[in-house]
Order: structure tokens, then sequence, then C-alpha cells
């Protein structure tokens, strides 16, 4: 069984990596990676396309109940969000947006959620709002057939996988700087679905946002 991924498009972090690598932690051009969601295998996959540089995800607060995960996200200062809270909402939204100032790079699914039928869904807009506040290029991340290895409903058995291995593509760097939210959101939306299989692309008429 194969569980490490095909990874494509590394070479679009060239350029930002390069230019970082010059830079003290502060000054750096802050990324916010931008990922489709539906296995928890998706976490994994997008620590082995980024590599395992210092970033934080930005989770929904339901994963501290998951044994061992919610121990990692607690002791690596993960970014957990109370979706039913308005002031966690607000200070989520400070919290990560300084981290990115900070030279911090940020990983969220902007789905909110696993997709219940593997295809992508229409994204959330904060992550986006972080990202244009703090001037955050946004990377997309296409991860394909990570739930045929390690479905919806499985945490940790994993089930067999088919013949095709699980895959990420890197895509390249999304500015948001002179382009209005819908237009940032709907960019990194087909970014993303243009790397994904047939199975897994949004069903005809789904919304890029969902407003």
């Amino acid at each position: 069984m194969r569980c490490f991924p095909v990874i494509t498009g590394k070479e679009n972090l060239k350029e930002l990596r390069e230019l970082n690598k010059k830079k003290k932690r502060g000054e750096r051009q802050p990324v916010m990676y931008v990922a489709n969601h539906c296995s928890w295998m998706d976490i994994p996959f997008v620590a082995m396309a980024i590599g395992w540089q210092n970033y934080k995800i930005i989770a929904k607060q339901e994963l501290l109940k998951v044994p061992i995960l919610s121990k990692s996200m607690r002791q690596c200062d993960h970014i957990v969000l109370d979706r039913t809270n308005r002031r966690s909402q607000l200070a989520t939204y400070k919290k990560a947006v300084q981290y990115l100032k900070d030279g911090v790079d940020l990983v969220t699914f902007a789905e909110g959620t696993r997709s219940r039928n593997g295809r992508l869904g229409s994204f959330k807009g904060g992550a986006f709002k972080m990202a244009e506040t703090a001037g955050a290029r946004i990377v997309p991340l296409s991860i394909s057939y990570a739930a045929d290895i390690q479905p919806l409903d499985y945490v940790f058995p994993i089930r067999r996988s088919r013949a095709i291995p699980g895959s990420v593509h890197v895509g390249m760097p999304i500015t948001t700087e002179g382009k209005t939210d819908d237009q940032v959101v709907e960019e990194v939306f087909n970014a993303i679905a243009e790397h994904l299989p047939d199975s897994q692309k949004p069903e005809p008429g789904t919304p890029f946002s969902a407003k």
C-alpha cells in the first residue's frame, strides 16, 4: 500500500523560497497555502508537499476532540477556530494575520470541512481576507485521491488504496493586490479545481464562494 503522495509543481515555490531565504523573520513574504479537503490524509500530504518548515494550520475547534491530533494542535500552537463564537473568530483572525506578518506561513482548507462526496466545494472567505490584510501570497494545493487511502469516516485505520496513488499539485502563487475578494477566491478555486481528477472536480453550478 502506498501512502506517500506524488508531488508536482514544487518548482512554483522556487522564486518565493529564494526571496524569503535572504530575509529575516518578519521581513519575509508571507504565504497562505489553500487546499481542498476530503480526508485526514490531507494534512500529512500537505506537509510532504510544502516541506516541514515553520507553518501553522488553521483548523476547526472540533479537532481538539480527536486523540493525538488535539495534543499536536496545542503543542504546536496551531490556530483553532470556534465557528460558533464571534469573539473567537475575531481572535483567530488577528492571530492568523500576526503570524503571517511575522513570517510564519499558514495552511487552510477553505471549504471549512471535509467534502462528503469528495468533490471540491464552495470556499469560505475568512482565510482570503487574512491573506489580503497581511499582504500574503496564496499558494493553491490540489490534493487528489487522499480519500481512497483514508476514507471520510476513517480516523486512523487506512484502507488499502487503489493502483492510483495520492497526489498533490502545488500551484503558482497568487497575489491579492489590486483584486476584489471575489476575484481572489474565484482564482484560487479555479486553480485548485484545474488539477483535480474529474471525480473530484466541483459539481456543475457549484459557486466558488459560500456566501
